[in-house]
């Protein structure tokens, strides 16, 4: 009897295949479960699942290697342990301006609280914006009639450059009315506009720990620094600076961000905004 070639390399080469899943396949891949790449574990039942929850010495499981918990201080991009930096002193106090107002912002990270970042400003330094921004922290700002204040209040980060700026101000609480529209046959709501202002002053982005918002406004987004860096002296002006949670900030300044728009993989919120 004549055998075929392709019969012969299959029964050369099935034994080799069957061999290679039974070593290489979790026990959930072979239970017909199917794992996907960047997800981190989340059936218990599954031999992919999140180590932590057993206590284990090993990063997650994530993109078909080990990688470590996006959450973590230590973990880089490309999910890489580092040892972390460390908390920078707070910069001192610029000559001539006083505290005129305090705010401590309360963060989650990943649904977690991670504690607290208190900020100092000085409205002689920029009236109008420090005066907006202190408001947006009130949850009181309108620049309209008959609106609906917005607030910082669960407001997320929009992007983390490292060692460059942390940027926020995400706003999940815009405010705003409720307006019939042009071109629009139902009403349309329309959020708070971001104020505009013409302040300026010579503060630098020297050190860690400025708080600074964007030049001439039109936007809820603002920056604490995470490095010096007078690059952004061009686009944002500093109205405060941070005293207390520097360690905050180093730690989201480390979190791993996506290759898109630099946002952090863990959502960073706002859980509260308190004006002290």
């Amino acid at each position: 009897m004549r055998i075929s070639p392709d019969a012969t390399r299959r029964a050369i080469l099935l034994p080799f295949a069957a061999a290679l899943i039974s070593t290489s396949v979790p026990g959930a891949a072979l239970a017909g479960e199917r794992g996907t790449a960047q997800t981190v574990g989340l059936d218990t039942g599954s031999l992919i699942i999140d180590p932590r929850a057993l206590n284990a010495e090993r990063g997650l499981i994530w993109g078909g290697r080990e990688r470590c918990d996006p959450t973590d201080v230590a973990c880089t991009q490309g999910g890489e342990l580092i040892t972390a930096a460390g908390e920078l002193p707070p910069p001192k106090r610029p000559v001539g301006y006083e505290v005129t107002d305090r705010l401590k912002m309360s963060f989650v990270v990943a649904g977690e609280p991670a504690g607290d970042v208190v900020v100092a400003l000085w409205r002689p330094a920029a009236p109008t914006a420090t005066d907006a921004f202190v408001r947006l922290g009130r949850g009181m700002l309108t620049t309209g009639e008959n609106e609906e204040p917005a607030s910082l209040e669960r407001s997320t980060a929009v992007r983390i450059i490292r060692n460059e700026a942390v940027v926020l101000g995400a706003l999940r609480k815009p405010g705003g009315s409720t307006l019939l529209v042009a071109g629009q046959t139902r009403p349309q709501r329309v959020p708070v506009a971001p104020p505009k202002y013409d302040d300026d002053n010579n503060l630098s982005h020297d050190a860690a720990g400025w708080l600074s918002v964007r030049r001439g406004g039109g936007s809820f987004e603002f920056v604490l620094t995470p490095r010096a860096n007078p690059a952004l002296d061009r686009e944002w002006l500093i109205i405060g600076q941070v005293e207390e949670g520097m360690g905050l900030v180093e730690r989201l300044n480390t979190l791993p961000t996506n290759n898109y728009d630099r946002a952090p993989l863990a959502t960073v919120q706002l859980r509260s905004v308190t004006v002290l």
